[in-house]
């Protein structure tokens, strides 16, 4: 029986409704950690500038500053010249506290491993030096995690936002540590597809959302929080003093004897200074009393000035302020007024 063409109509319209439908429930399986991951752009075009450095998936580039052309944020003292040596500490000193569970404690982590910041700091500083005051620095960058018993690596992202403002280096953390969806990652690979990761969402953080975090970048020297949400201070965003932070970094890694030691050569360099100015002093007065004697000052028949210019002529003697020759001399010269 052959079908007409309004029959084969019909079925064509149901077969695309069942394919809604299931699109609909495969877009709902996934789980909500990874739905908008693997959806980029969906929610909030990610506009990008320029690139500075890109390389795959991982980049620093130049973006407006504001997520939202309807809430403009203050302009950032761009351009802004830095140090790459001080960047890269002052990064290496932000640290992660991770809240603890039920298996384990709580740990501090740095945020960023010695790697990732070897490889984007470079790339900021240029970055920065070239930013428009109403532009941000956005990166993002690969690393590496231990799974399955530390035995296998698996890569995952971190991105986030950079600016200066306030004599301050402002980072705010939008992806941490992102990982493909292993289901997606493996249905990919049974089609042949392998290391693709154009589907997922670097978010790059702003300064109105906070991001998820496992837990809050740590308070140090150098570092305060960026910004607060409701009344809780957010846990994404630090304000990095870049001196402070540096210093404080590198204090960190001198070991404990040796800042023990340096501590001991300062208190002994600051007493050595005391004594100087005290033996400065003590000459000056010795030297003033010796002009005295030179002179031929005092009185003849006191005993006892006579004996205070013998004693303060041999203490200069004994300090080798004068030479023997010149104590025998300055004694003779003083008993003729007996």
């Amino acid at each position: 029986m052959k079908k007409t063409l309004k029959t084969l109509k019909i079925e064509q319209m149901v077969l695309a409704w069942f394919g809604a439908i299931l699109i609909g429930m495969c877009a709902i399986c996934v789980p909500s950690t990874s739905s908008a991951d693997i959806l980029p752009g969906i929610f909030k075009a990610k506009k990008i500038n320029k690139h500075i450095w890109k390389t795959r998936e991982q980049y620093v580039s130049l973006a407006p500053s504001s997520v939202d052309s309807k809430k403009p944020v203050p302009p950032n003292a761009h351009p802004v010249v830095l140090q790459i040596d001080e960047v890269r500490d002052a990064l290496k000193s932000m640290e992660l506290w991770i809240e603890g569970g039920i298996f384990r404690e709580e740990e501090a982590v740095r945020v960023l491993t010695d790697g990732q910041i070897t490889s984007i700091s470079r790339y900021l500083v240029e970055a920065l030096a070239v930013a428009k005051p109403e532009e941000d620095v956005v990166f993002n960058i690969q690393g590496f995690g231990n799974v399955a018993f530390d035995v296998v690596r698996e890569k995952y992202w971190t991105s986030g936002r950079v600016f200066y403002i306030d004599d301050r280096l402002n980072v705010i953390i939008g992806s941490y540590q992102l990982r493909k969806d292993r289901g997606i990652k493996q249905a990919q690979a049974a089609h042949g597809i392998l290391d693709d990761y154009q589907d997922i969402n670097f978010d790059h953080g702003n300064r109105d959302d906070i991001a998820r975090m496992p837990g809050r970048i740590v308070t140090t020297p150098g570092i305060e929080p960026g910004g607060v949400k409701g009344d809780k201070q957010r846990p994404d965003w630090v304000k990095i003093n870049i001196r402070t932070a540096v210093a404080a970094y590198r204090n960190s890694l001198i070991p404990e004897d040796e800042r023990k030691r340096e501590k001991s050569v300062k208190a002994e360099a600051a007493k050595l200074t005391v004594e100087r100015r005290q033996m400065r002093e003590e000459m000056a007065r010795l030297r003033k009393e010796l002009n005295v004697i030179k002179g031929g000052g005092g009185s003849a028949a006191s005993v006892p000035d006579l004996e205070k210019r013998l004693a303060t002529l041999k203490e200069l003697k004994d300090r080798e302020l004068i030479s023997e020759d010149e104590y025998s001399s300055r004694r003779a010269e003083i008993l003729k007024d007996i």
